[in-house]
């Protein structure tokens, strides 16, 4: 049984090599491309490395655009506003601490 199947996948291997065997002369091959030199055959992974790159990255940029701005990007109104109170002087430092502790929970 395993004879049998052995002459069939050979059989299938045989057929399927077929045209490669069909051009003697090598003529029409991609390795011909670029006048030899095989400058085809290299730069074509090269290219698709360069295509899934941008798939990645546009991928990438369209999640982090979806999920809004970062937290940590502007502070609250009610903090910028304390931060500018105690840069100018009207409240210590103290009062500035207890405060923003305040905001901050």
């Amino acid at each position: 049984m395993l004879e049998v199947e052995m002459m069939r996948l050979a059989l299938l291997a045989s057929i399927l090599a077929t045209p490669a065997m069909a051009d003697p002369e090598n003529y029409g091959h991609m390795m011909d491309w670029g006048h030899g030199y095989g400058f085809g055959m290299l730069f074509g992974p090269v290219l698709w490395l360069i295509v899934l790159g941008l798939v990645v990255a546009a991928v990438i940029w369209l999640v982090r655009s979806l999920d809004g701005p970062p937290s940590h990007q502007k502070p609250s109104s009610a903090m910028a506003e304390l931060d500018l109170r105690f840069a100018r002087g009207e409240i210590d430092a103290e009062e500035y601490a207890s405060r923003k502790k305040l905001l901050s929970s």
